[in-house]
């Protein structure tokens, strides 16, 4: 009854095509997601040129407008409504700047929490969500704000950095291979209408 009053209302709202691709998608999902894992003492040397800045941001208060404001021109309101609730819980935020401009950002966890695939051990920092801005592709953002982060870290005696990437996204797959990070484990989501099954490798 209950998935019957969610089609009427698709039907409505939205059209009998795009309701038909919605049904579709949730009658199945598959999201393949490779987890990579690093031990912060095996930190592959990469040099970087620009003289980038690194700031990590523990609340959403304390992003800059001018960053927000190039957020939300690049994804949408959405974003930053996203970015908000994230850093009121305990994942934090690096962001790296290229002459006061914000060229990317990473999202990471460093305590011990429960993600869609894992548990987050102890003393190991959990990176996702990473991207970098069109116009600082190619010259290293990634790669140099992910290990500010790792040498931070160290100093506290964390032992490994994990990260998990679709298995399509083969840029950063290479961006965090050259840190260091192999391969740990796969994941196979399958989603069904009425719930979810993840195959571990």
């Amino acid at each position: 009854m209950r998935n019957l009053k969610l089609l009427a209302f698709l039907l409505f709202r939205i059209g009998p095509k795009s309701s038909i691709k919605f049904f579709l998608k949730c009658l199945r999902e598959k999201r393949i997601v490779y987890h990579y894992k690093l031990k912060l003492t095996e930190v592959s040397p990469y040099p970087v040129r620009e003289k980038f800045v690194h700031r990590v941001f523990y609340s959403y208060d304390k992003l800059p407008d001018k960053a927000k404001n190039k957020i939300k021109k690049t994804f949408g309101r959405e974003k930053l409504n996203v970015i908000k609730e994230r850093l009121s819980y305990t994942t934090k935020m690096v962001g790296t700047f290229l002459n006061e401009e914000l060229a990317s950002y990473c999202f990471f966890a460093y305590s011990q929490e429960k993600f869609t695939f894992f548990t987050l051990p102890k003393n190991e920092i959990y990176f996702y969500d990473c991207f970098t801005f069109p116009e600082y592709r190619g010259k290293r953002a990634i790669y140099s704000e992910v290990r500010f982060i790792i040498d931070l870290f160290k100093t506290h005696n964390y032992r490994c950095a994990n990260v998990e990437i679709e298995y399509w996204n083969t840029p950063s797959i290479k961006a965090f291979s050259k840190l260091g990070f192999k391969l740990h484990r796969i994941y196979i989501l399958n989603r069904f209408l009425f719930g979810e099954r993840i195959i571990e490798k």
